[in-house]
């Protein structure tokens, strides 16, 4: 041990430590640290000064590993356990199609800021700044892995810059009460080709879509998130309703379905107000549904979110209505938003991570908007 006890006239006993040792350049080099009244903390600080020579010289080694080394490195030991599936099946799928085989071959080491910017500058001659963001997010958490394991000394991404994002606004699409009551009134018909040969079974089953549809119109809740409720997730008296699990079905079949606790983010679980409306229809809705799951099929199983979707589409396009699940999540934020809803409320009710999202997504201001607002401030105008 490097930890001397030294007689001391005021204290009666203090701590040295005294450690010699070489830095990564081969210098012999002396660490002294003297007036330690207690000896634990002596042994603590010999620990970490240890640990930081050693952690220097991990860092000035080496590194043989391949930026596709470290990137399945990173996703088996830390992006099992941070992402949801969706997630992990979009980061691989994204690697193999855009760095795999070109610079995901390189050495780490070996990549500094010119070499990725001068790849990211390719790229942007064939892929529009939506591809290069989702490319660049895979080399940040490459790069801060391997910084944190000391295969690299530097980041070269916070240096990275993108192709100018100059596509113009999409406007959030919506969908009106109108048309949506259509959807519902005609995905509640049985299907001629359902699955189904008990008759109630199918008819529950086409309910339970319309259901699905009118809990995301007036909650906001995503589709995966809809499917996963259970009846104890509801408190109707006190009109409250608790999300914290959804459908896990990226690349899964129909029977590999299944369902997680882990959300899109840690503000995606939360005990939302519903109205006195949605509490109504849900009362309603279970006393003819015999099942824990709130929606379901005939047979009380959990649904694939693509056999909702498919039958959305179908009824949609017969319809002649352009209309998808998450238009239901917008359609909510955009109403509260007209209303006049203060943002900081609109952003809790949606489980954004910041007021950020919900401003810049769904205060979005069209030619209507604006000229509804001049014709409200200017109706009493004589010319």
């Amino acid at each position: 041990m490097s930890i001397r006890k030294i007689k001391s006239k005021k204290y009666g006993y203090t701590y040295q430590i005294d450690i010699k040792y070489k830095n990564q350049y081969g210098e012999s080099l002396r660490y002294i640290k003297s007036n330690i009244h207690d000896l634990n903390v002596a042994k603590k600080r010999e620990k970490e000064f240890l640990e930081n020579i050693e952690l220097e010289k991990l860092k000035n080694q080496t590194c043989e590993k391949t930026f596709n080394d470290v990137f399945l490195e990173y996703m088996e030991l830390e992006g099992m356990n941070k992402y949801a599936n969706a997630t992990m099946v979009n980061y691989t799928t994204n690697h193999q199609r855009y760095i795999k085989d070109n610079i995901g071959k390189e050495k780490i080491t070996s990549l500094k800021y010119k070499e990725i910017q001068r790849y990211f500058n390719q790229l942007s001659q064939k892929y529009g700044f939506p591809t290069l963001k989702n490319i660049k997010k895979i080399f940040s958490v490459t790069f801060r892995y391997a910084l944190k394991h000391g295969y690299v000394r530097e980041n070269p991404v916070h240096y990275l810059q993108l192709s100018k994002d100059d596509r113009p606004k999409v406007d959030v699409k919506t969908v009106s009460d109108d048309d949506l009551q259509k959807i519902v009134n005609e995905i509640q018909k049985v299907n001629k080709n359902n699955p189904y040969k008990d008759k109630w079974e199918a008819m529950f089953t086409a309910k339970a879509y319309a259901i699905a549809i009118l809990i995301g119109r007036y909650t906001g809740l995503r589709v995966s998130e809809v499917l996963a409720l259970k009846k104890e997730d509801f408190d109707l008296e006190r009109n409250t309703m608790n999300v914290h699990s959804r459908i896990e079905y990226a690349g899964l079949r129909k029977s590999e379905v299944y369902v997680t606790e882990k959300l899109k983010s840690k503000n995606s679980k939360s005990v939302l107000p519903i109205s006195q409306a949605t509490s109504h229809m849900l009362q309603q809705w279970f006393e003819v549904n015999p099942y824990e799951y709130v929606i379901c099929n005939g047979k009380g199983k959990i649904l694939h979110p693509e056999v909702l979707n498919k039958r959305i589409r179908d009824v949609s396009h017969s319809l002649g209505i352009k209309f998808h699940f998450h238009m239901l999540r917008h359609t909510y934020a955009t109403e509260l938003i007209k209303q006049n809803i203060n943002p900081v409320i609109v952003k809790g009710l949606m489980r954004h991570s910041s007021v950020d999202i919900t401003v810049n997504t769904y205060t979005h201001i069209n030619n209507e908007d604006q000229r509804e607002a001049l014709d409200n401030l200017y109706s009493d105008m004589h010319l």
